[in-house]
């Protein structure tokens, strides 16, 4: 029988390799999805190893969790991913990392600010530590919405960082960005300080980052 679902299996699969080979997460840590265009979400499974993942492995649920396809229990963190959907219609895509310089951030409880512009055109006017929550629970998906807002990233206290985007790719971007950003805040915080982007200019960016990302498809070939 032939899977609805062949690209979004994909497109997870490879994702998974990738967080995997660049040290994003390590082993099983951190979990992926992206939302089909009926609403269907195809999620990573439990306590599978990233770099053994296969398509068959994709667990396929409703947004209320029911399993629709796969063998395998879909991801401890799969409340958080349909807090996320339901929030914000515009995501077709979460990428949840253990990146080890957003973590430093997570354990410190210090936001990110529009330290450059890629932070404020691709991920927001800042990235914000949600609160703390025991994991896979309906608490921490709360918190983490709260604190994504209209954003496109977010750091879990104690935890780890989410991004999300209007499809993979974007989602992808926003993960590796927010890392980027984050060591280089982590390193000039050492350096003892740290200068963000003016106010003015913040909002400037903010308006011509949907026309600047309009520019997608060039950025991916």
């Amino acid at each position: 029988m032939i899977c609805m679902y062949e690209k979004e299996k994909e497109q997870v699969v490879e994702a998974c390799r990738r967080i995997a080979q660049d040290g994003l997460t390590v082993g099983s840590w951190g979990n992926i999805s992206v939302r089909a265009d009926d609403g269907k979400i195809a999620i990573t499974p439990s306590g599978k190893n990233y770099n053994k993942t296969e398509k068959e492995d994709i667990v396929i649920t409703s947004i209320d969790g029911d399993i629709l396809e796969g063998h395998l229990t879909p991801s401890s963190e799969r409340l958080m991913h349909y807090e996320i959907y339901r929030k914000r219609s515009d995501v077709k895509a979460i990428v949840h990392t253990h990146s080890v310089y957003s973590s430093i951030l997570s354990v410190v409880d210090d936001d990110l600010p529009a330290i450059t512009e890629d932070v404020i055109m691709i991920l927001g006017r800042s990235v914000r530590v949600a609160k703390y929550a025991m994991t896979g629970t309906v608490d921490l998906a709360k918190n983490v919405v709260e604190a994504l807002g209209d954003s496109n990233a977010t750091i879990m206290k104690n935890h780890g960082a989410v991004a999300v985007g209007k499809d993979i790719d974007r989602a992808m971007a926003a993960a590796y960005v927010l890392e980027k950003s984050a060591k280089i805040y982590v390193m000039a915080k050492l350096l003892g300080k740290v200068s963000a982007v003016p106010d003015d200019d913040v909002d400037k960016l903010i308006g011509i980052s949907e026309a600047y990302l309009k520019q997608w498809d060039r950025w991916k070939k």
